[in-house]
């Protein structure tokens, strides 16, 4: 077919529906074909191709766009800006290059909105987000943390989110503290693991307390004087003599004095604890105490009283580690209330304050499932020695003994502390708790029989057979 070339036209059409262009081809008013006008790309790696609607292909439905702090930006526009409007100039720097290319310049955390009016009377609205530079926190870990290739950083204003999931909770804290170095900045930790272990944990607190006391003398008493060097109760046998000396006679007492203590004092406490990989848990079984606290008000000092627990507790955080170790942040503490107290003058009242003698040890260790560490000890041996005497005269050879008394008194103590973790799971039947076993007495029993607990009940089933299954290692 013979067509005269002079009469063909072309001409460009722009639907403004789809956003497209097309080239038209007509021969003698007919339009023969239609080529649609793709955008290209401008060969710049920090230019984006757009649409002829005004915004970003790389902006989502509503018109956003991300930069990070101190990065820039340019994108390019088919229809021409003529003017620009930023609504906080201190989040970002917005800049006309040419009438189709804009430069964004992220300057600090933020949100702003960004108006462009083009030629064709047309307008595009972005909300701009300035944040984090997150690509580089994504790289980072991923070549720090090759495992963890999920975890995903979001900027959230002043803050860096972390988010997807990872193997354990070692992975979680190594990308946290990584997070925190690299950018300077609060880190929120939305990471999940695959599953968390549990951990229980077994404290044991042994402590053996040994004293002794040893204790000779004579006390002597009379009308104008006392002679006591050991200040004990008599013990053992007196006599009674009596003196007359010039105008000051009177009755005089003479005791001899032995007293020997020997003291043992034992403590053993076994708490167990168990808490999730993570996070921490606390155990205490004791009571309160109320310690009185001087304070100073407007009308003087005012006495105040402050609670004060004790018994046996422990407070411990573990974290399972990837090679199946175990990080142990533990503080075991083993306390009580003294018998004797602490005696304290006043205003001339005397009154006792309680005193609390605790055993306590805080540090952090790493171990094996089923392994155990002595995190504290103490070997305590305190000797004290006094010898009391009558001055001149318990110099005196041979009867100078007689006038002198001495006591001796050694206190030992020995403290260990020792912790065992176990990764545990949760059982599947009903466990045996310390009062299954308990049975209560009948009226008879307790009244009559003195008993504290029933009679178990005799069962009178007679023992069934077992018959072995199929595939048993007998061989039935």
């Amino acid at each position: 077919m013979n067509m005269n070339l002079t009469k063909l036209n072309y001409s460009l059409k722009y639907l403004k529906d789809t956003g497209v262009a097309y080239l038209t081809v007509c021969f003698m008013g007919m339009q023969l074909v239609a080529f649609p006008l793709a955008a290209q790309e401008t060969g710049s790696a920090t230019k984006e191709v757009v649409t002829t609607s005004g915004a970003p292909s790389g902006a989502s439905s509503r018109d956003a766009l991300s930069l990070a702090v101190g990065k820039s930006k340019a994108y390019k526009f088919k229809n021409p800006v003529v003017r620009i409007s930023v609504g906080n100039p201190a989040v970002a720097d917005v800049m006309l290059v040419n009438p189709r290319e804009v430069y964004f310049l992220g300057k600090k955390s933020g949100s702003t909105n960004v108006t462009l009016w083009h030629a064709n009377n047309q307008t595009t609205n972005l909300d701009l987000f300035v944040g984090g530079d997150t690509d580089y926190i994504i790289d980072l870990l991923s070549d720090l943390l090759p495992t963890a290739k999920t975890i995903k950083a979001t900027a959230a204003g002043e803050s860096i989110v972390l988010s997807g999931k990872v193997a354990d909770a070692e992975t979680v804290q190594k990308a946290m503290t990584i997070t925190e170095h690299a950018t300077g900045k609060k880190v929120l930790n939305m990471l999940s693991t695959n599953d968390l272990e549990q951990v229980l944990l077994e404290v044991k607190v042994a402590e053996i307390d040994r004293s002794i006391a040893d204790a000779l003398g004579i006390q002597a008493q009379g009308t104008n004087f006392s002679f006591n060097p050991l200040g004990a109760a008599a013990l053992g046998f007196s006599a009674t003599a009596s003196a007359n000396v010039g105008a000051g006679a009177g009755f005089t007492q003479t005791w001899f004095q032995a007293n020997m203590q020997n003291g043992l004092v034992k403590i053993l406490a076994e708490p167990n604890i168990m808490a999730i990989s993570g996070q921490q848990g606390e155990f205490l079984s004791g009571g309160t105490v109320y310690l009185p606290v001087p304070q100073s008000g407007v009308s003087g000092a005012v006495i105040t009283l402050q609670a004060v627990p004790y018994g046996v507790g422990v407070k411990f955080t573990p974290t399972v580690l990837g090679d199946g170790k175990i990080n142990l942040k533990v503080a075991p503490q083993v306390s009580q209330v003294s018998s004797t107290g602490v005696t304290v003058t006043a205003g001339g009242q005397t009154q006792v304050i309680p005193q609390i003698l605790s055993r306590s040890a805080s540090t952090t260790v790493q171990l094996y499932d089923g392994q155990s560490f002595a995190i504290g000890g103490l070997i305590s041996n305190n000797v004290n020695e006094v010898i009391s005497a009558f001055p001149w005269l318990a110099s005196l050879p041979v009867i100078g003994v007689l006038f002198r008394s001495s006591s001796f008194q050694n206190n030992r103590s020995e403290l260990m502390i020792l912790v065992t973790p176990h990764i545990v799971k949760p059982m599947s039947g009903k466990p045996v708790l310390p009062t299954d076993s308990y049975i209560q007495p009948t009226q008879a029993e307790f009244f009559l029989g003195g008993k504290l607990e029933g009679a178990k009940p005799v069962d009178t089933q007679p023992p069934t057979s077992i018959t072995p299954s199929v595939g048993s290692s007998d061989g039935k």
